[in-house]
């Protein structure tokens, strides 16, 4: 019962997402964007233990998946060849994503969560242009850099609206699943954050993946405002991590 209302939940979430940022002719020209429903969890995770939630927060909420959205089209982006047709219209549609976080807000007053969330935003932004330059050197900076961009958004709103005793779950977690999704064994090209021609030291990637494992345990055993059924589904994002051979 309580894994199905999670996720009517989520998927509820989603569906307003997409319902922000629609607009027919991206929709035509521009493959789907999908919303992260791992994401989609970590910024209700707050409202699915028991917390007060109000329709601001909501609108929030909403406005965070857009400004995913905004990031997910431009990461598309093929940096070697962005003059297609198909490739502008990316580029386009991100900045029509972009630009519906701050309708959503302002229609919320929430003028701080803007400035804050804007500072969030450039800071994502800066993090995977030195990406793009300069691979991390060390297990410490590959996880700072992945973690500033997977869950900066999130940890902004999370300390916004009063919700930090979850942040240490989101800051594990994220970057945990995109180190071992993005940065395999098998295949380490940075087509996401970085150039396809450039590959990290997979020692760092073993690394920093045992690192993180270890703060989401710590964190799991800390957590316990959460209700056990929700600690024991973060547990389960990570199992598959824990059974890899590093």
């Amino acid at each position: 019962m309580e894994k199905q209302k999670m996720k009517q939940y989520i998927e509820n979430y989603i569906s307003e997402v997409e319902r922000s940022i629609y607009e027919p002719i991206v929709n035509r020209d521009v493959r789907c964007i999908t919303v992260d429903d791992v994401k989609a969890f970590f910024l209700l995770l707050p409202m699915l233990n028991g917390e007060k939630w109000t329709s601001s927060m909501n609108t929030a909420a909403i406005a965070i998946g857009a400004v995913h959205a905004a990031f997910d089209a431009h990461d598309r982006i093929d940096l070697s060849d962005a003059t297609t047709k198909q490739q502008q219209l990316t580029v386009l549609s991100g900045d029509h994503f972009s630009g519906i976080h701050y309708r959503l807000l302002a229609s919320q007053s929430e003028y701080k969560f803007i400035r804050s969330l804007s500072k969030t935003i450039g800071a994502i932004n800066e993090m995977k242009t030195i990406f793009h330059e300069q691979l991390p050197d060390g297990p410490g900076k590959l996880i700072e850099a992945v973690r500033v961009i997977e869950a900066g958004c999130i940890t902004n709103f999370l300390h916004t609206f009063g919700f930090m005793q979850y942040i240490p779950l989101a800051n594990a977690v994220l970057p945990l699943l995109k180190l071992d999704k993005g940065f395999s064994k098998h295949k380490l090209e940075l087509s996401t954050y970085g150039r396809p021609d450039r590959t990290l030291d997979t020692a760092f990637v073993d690394q920093a993946i045992v690192l993180l494992m270890t703060e989401l345990q710590v964190a799991i055993v800390e957590a316990d405002f959460l209700k056990p059924f929700f600690q024991q589904e973060i547990r389960n994002m990570a199992i598959p991590l824990f059974d890899k051979p590093i």
